[in-house]
């Protein structure tokens, strides 16, 4: 009898081993978004399942950065070099509905920072270098609210178009390198969508 009430016990820590493991299963998914093409900005991003339909999100946003030189054949003129870059951070909560075998739809609420700076530099020789330089700097926060749909390709590979209504508070700050009277700072609060067009990504998941 007592060999029989082990072996019970045992098989009991089985199965409730077992369910623990198929509870704590949750799916991966990583997001290769092309934002813009002119910069061309990307989205990276990552999603963990943490309930039945409901995800954790983080990914970098607004990845960019570019560089370019105008030149003039007149010797009047100097030439005058352009660059920028950009970065931010996304963290956020996701719900989810599953319309049909190949389609979810998904939204739900985020909150976002952004840095983009962006300089442009006229090499006149008759201006100090330290003067040569105007430079533009601008801080980002939005609280977007993803509204999207996923379509799976096969079990690993998906396809999601989003769209992100957001109220975005903006702060930009102007140094003129040849004219400091002329620098200046602006903040606003606007309301619209983080991007022109819907953003398509594709995904992994694991």
């Amino acid at each position: 009898m007592k060999k029989h009430i082990i072996l019970l016990f045992i098989f009991g820590l089985s199965l409730s081993t077992f369910a623990q493991d198929s509870v704590k299963i949750r799916s991966k998914e990583y997001y290769l978004t092309l934002a813009n093409f002119s910069p061309l900005t990307l989205q990276l991003k990552y999603k963990q399942q943490i309930g039945k339909k409901t995800y954790f999100k983080i990914g970098l946003v607004n990845l960019s950065a570019s560089g370019n030189s105008q030149e003039n054949s007149s010797p009047i003129y100097f030439p005058t070099y352009n660059s920028a870059y950009s970065a931010g951070l996304e963290v956020g909560i996701e719900f989810r509905k599953q319309l049909t075998t190949k389609f979810q739809v998904y939204h739900g609420p985020n909150i976002s920072f952004s840095y983009r700076h962006s300089s442009s530099r006229l090499t006149d020789p008759a201006i100090p270098r330290s003067q040569q330089k105007n430079i533009s700097e601008s801080y980002k926060g939005s609280l977007p609210y993803s509204l999207g749909i996923l379509f799976n390709i096969n079990s690993n590979i998906l396809i999601s178009a989003e769209l992100n209504p957001n109220i975005t508070y903006s702060y930009l700050y102007y140094k003129n390198g040849q004219e400091p009277q002329s620098n200046r700072i602006s903040q606003h609060i606007s309301i619209g969508l983080d991007n022109r067009v819907v953003l398509v990504s594709l995904v992994y998941r694991r």
